[in-house]
């Protein structure tokens, strides 16, 4: 079996190919890095000349990578069927909430009014795509982070497949798998305690499709809040994690993300809505529950 494991979109992250010449594995590997490096070049906020920095920046985009264009369609997609739940233009209230910002981090807003303020600004309404051009409307601003990992971990499982790989583990902070382990065997990926991010509570077998967790649990102290419902600009206070399997990465991850910020009855409802998916939750008293094709096991 041949591996890679890096760093790479703001965390760790590993390639495992199994059944496949060492030479030609890591030529794939090679390749799969290049084009994480070129993805990454689009989607990350921490980069002042990527592609999503400058629309924020100048609020029109007037040559669009196809890449950025197809993420903003998917966007588009998820918006509708999440009843706004998943919302890219949830940004500045991010960013003012205590997010990233230049290189610093801001404090958190607790004047109403201004959240109001920042509120105005969200709204799929206010990205309009035409071609290949992208215009952000009323000071809108994006972030494509509860999306990107899984829609760059799929390109890269599309580059495997085109090479013929059938037996392939996918980590770039979501999990895609592209068959069995060469043996039959699934990959076992482990689900981790939401209050302690280096122990693992259960497992799921992999064999293909994808699975990808939501926590809103981060920073030194374990307290900074990170995602928000963007009907109403609140920190997401509900789960403690939020875990989906689904065929493609990018709509485990951006399901996942949708998910957390929703109320369990209407989290259930949406969830109902994606064939071929299953999502499991974490409540903040640590109680489990699950949609009913969720499987797992137990460690």
């Amino acid at each position: 079996m041949s591996q890679w494991h890096g760093t790479a979109l703001g965390g760790d992250v590993s390639l495992l190919l199994d059944g496949f010449d060492e030479r030609l594995a890591r030529r794939l590997i090679n390749q799969a890095v290049d084009e994480i490096a070129h993805l990454e070049k689009i989607f990350s906020l921490y980069d002042k000349n990527s592609e999503i920095s400058k629309l924020n920046s100048d609020g029109t985009l007037g040559s669009a990578s196809s890449d950025l264009i197809e993420a903003l369609m998917l966007s588009g997609f998820l918006h509708k069927q999440t009843d706004g739940a998943f919302d890219p233009t949830v940004q500045p209230l991010w960013t003012q909430q205590g997010g990233f910002q230049s290189d610093a981090y801001s404090s958190p807003v607790d004047n109403q009014k201004e959240v109001a303020a920042l509120r105005s600004r969200i709204g799929f309404e206010h990205v309009r795509i035409s071609g290949n051009r992208v215009d952000l409307d009323n000071g809108a601003q994006i972030t494509l982070n509860g999306i990107a990992q899984g829609f760059i971990t799929d390109k890269i499982a599309h580059l495997f497949q085109q090479a013929g790989a059938r037996h392939t583990l996918i980590n770039l902070g979501e999990f895609c798998a592209n068959g069995p382990k060469t043996d039959g065997t699934a990959w076992r990926i482990g689900l981790r305690d939401p209050m302690s991010a280096w122990q693992m509570e259960a497992y799921v077998s992999l064999t293909r499709g994808a699975l990808a967790t939501s926590s809103n649990l981060n920073g030194a102290n374990g307290t900074w809040r990170h995602l928000f419902d963007p009907r109403t600009g609140a920190a997401a206070e509900t789960y403690a994690s939020v875990s989906v399997q689904a065929p493609t990465a990018a709509l485990a991850d951006g399901l996942s993300t949708a998910l957390f910020v929703t109320p369990r009855e209407e989290a259930l409802k949406i969830a109902a809505r994606f064939p071929g998916t299953s999502a499991r939750f974490t409540d903040l008293a640590m109680n489990v529950f699950s949609t009913e094709t969720w499987q797992e096991r137990a460690l």
